[in-house]
């Protein structure tokens, strides 16, 4: 190989080097910003699995009365989306207002 050519490989990988340590800089300032935006996910996550046990006891309850009751059951669910949707509407309409 000529030295040249060897001048110019070794150009190119400082180049490289460079480029990665700028990357590596730039991934460090930006992950402190992720982990402060995430962090409300974060916690609402670990109060999740905190309550996992809970959540499955009620969930194998919620099977056992749909298996005795199903009519009910989605008589409940058709109540809990009506519910939901005069709140949606309820809560757009207060932002709307307040505009």
């Amino acid at each position: 190989m000529s030295n040249n050519k060897r001048q110019l490989l070794a150009a190119k990988k400082q180049l490289l080097i460079k480029k990665i340590e700028r990357q590596r800089s730039d991934l460090a300032s930006t992950s402190e910003d992720w982990l402060q935006v995430t962090a409300p996910y974060d916690r609402a996550w670990k109060t999740f699995i905190t309550f996992r046990p809970l959540f499955v006891a009620a969930t194998g309850l919620l099977s056992i009365y749909t298996l005795k009751k199903p009519k009910r059951f989605l008589q409940l669910g058709k109540k809990a989306l009506t519910i939901w949707g005069i709140a949606r509407t309820v809560k757009s309409t207060i932002n709307a207002t307040k505009k």
